[in-house]
């Protein structure tokens, strides 16, 4: 394996919400793509091609999370190939239906699905497109585990777990993933745990190194075993957690823009 790739491997029924995805795209007239604002390049899930015969539209969610400057500047790059819109918790769902009603397509009652990685709050947009809780939600990557068509009001949308595919990806990807919450801790490697560091450190201007920095955060949390010895795994753990929480501060992780074009 190339030096600069790593693999990350999701759940059995990650897998098989993907299959039961590709099922459904014959029926879809519109894919709406959830990204996270903070890595819009990481989040695309390295398959955009799949879509090609489908209206496509943006949402560059958690965008509260995410440099503000760099949120303009990614929404004015993807506007170039795609309609889209800044996203977070209290975006008022009206603005999102507008979005999905202004892309022209020919059946009178389309069919929309929404897709994104596993964390990037897929399921919580779905909720806010219907209007109540029908789609499970969760903060666990890959939590929502089934496949469910519901009705709105001028369009049918299909709820689909995240549909990130469990190939070789490079390290910075894995990394940036990880930074956001997206893979599950347990599938990662100290490799990678090193290198969204470093990402991190780079955008929050942090001159520590990991070690150091965990053990300072472990001492602060408490985090001490037997002889006053920091906890690493437990501050790790805990840190990763909150920063992608965005406990930590408002982050982008992705900042050259011209990688967007790439992954189309």
């Amino acid at each position: 394996m190339d030096e600069n790739k790593t693999s990350i491997w999701y759940p059995g029924h990650v897998q098989k919400a993907k299959r039961q995805l590709k099922e459904n795209l014959k029926k879809v007239d519109i894919v709406v793509v959830v990204l996270d604002a903070r890595a819009p390049v990481a989040t695309t899930s390295f398959e955009l091609k799949i879509f090609k015969d489908k209206k496509v539209i943006i949402l560059l969610n958690k965008s509260d999370l995410a440099n503000e400057e760099l949120n303009k500047e990614w929404q004015k790059e993807i506007s170039k190939y795609f309609p889209v819109i800044l996203v977070n918790k209290n975006t008022d769902r009206r603005n999102i239906i507008r979005l999905i009603k202004s892309v022209p397509v020919k059946s009178p009652n389309p069919r929309i699905v929404v897709v994104g990685v596993p964390n990037v709050g897929k399921s919580t947009i779905i909720n806010k497109i219907i209007g109540r809780h029908k789609a499970k939600t969760g903060a666990q990557p890959g939590v929502t585990r089934g496949v469910q068509w519901i009705m709105v009001d001028g369009f049918t949308v299909l709820d689909s777990p995240g549909i990130l595919f469990s190939e070789v990806f490079s390290k910075d990807i894995a990394a940036k993933l990880l930074l956001i919450g997206s893979v599950p801790v347990e599938n990662v490697t100290d490799e990678i745990y090193n290198r969204a560091f470093a990402i991190y450190a780079e955008v929050a201007n942090v001159g520590e190194d990991m070690d150091i920095y965990l053990r300072n955060f472990g001492k602060q949390r408490g985090f001490l075993k037997k002889g006053g010895e920091v906890d690493i795994e437990r501050a790790k753990n805990l840190f990763f957690k909150e920063l992608s929480e965005g406990k930590f501060g408002r982050f982008t992780y992705d900042v050259d823009i011209s990688k967007f074009e790439e992954v189309l």
